[in-house]
């Protein structure tokens, strides 16, 4: 079983693509180029890996792409029939944020970190100085065992 470098299961036997995941998601969390073409790579390695899609829209909507995000994001969608839950609701997760239903993403990424807090690109959504946030000022207070429990303070 393949995983990322935060020990999360991937749903691809392709370790070429599990490699190229592994180093597009580093690179997008990093903000160093060439983020969306090391998603390109896991993609061609298998086409059915709906979260090297999820990445590349992650990537893509950053950059101001908004067309071609939501493009990957319908891809990862299309491709998602036996995803396992995490991947799922990280993939939910994106749906909420594109659609500009920003209370329905906020639930989300609350519930999904709290189930899986080391979901790193997910986590990268929560900053708060680029994240979403509902007042963009302060965070909500979750409690000590929540997302922003000590594993995640910045």
């Amino acid at each position: 079983m393949l995983t990322d470098r935060y020990d999360l299961v991937l749903s691809t036997a392709s370790s070429t693509a599990g490699d190229a995941y592994v180093q597009a998601s580093d690179l997008a969390l990093t903000f160093y180029p060439g983020a969306a073409e090391a998603y390109d790579r896991a993609i061609a390695a298998d086409p059915g890996f709906a979260l090297a899609y999820a990445g590349k829209a992650q990537v893509l909507m950053r950059q101001g792409d908004v067309e071609a995000a939501r493009a990957a994001l319908a891809a990862a969608t299309e491709v998602s029939a036996s995803l396992s839950e995490r991947e799922a609701s990280h993939i939910g997760f994106f749906d909420h944020v594109f659609a500009g239903r920003t209370e329905a993403a906020i639930a989300a990424l609350y519930a999904h970190l709290a189930a899986w807090p080391r979901d790193a690109l997910v986590v990268s959504v929560e900053r708060p100085d680029r994240g979403l946030r509902p007042d963009r000022t302060e965070a909500p207070d979750r409690g000590a065992d929540g997302p922003s429990g000590p594993a995640l303070r910045r």
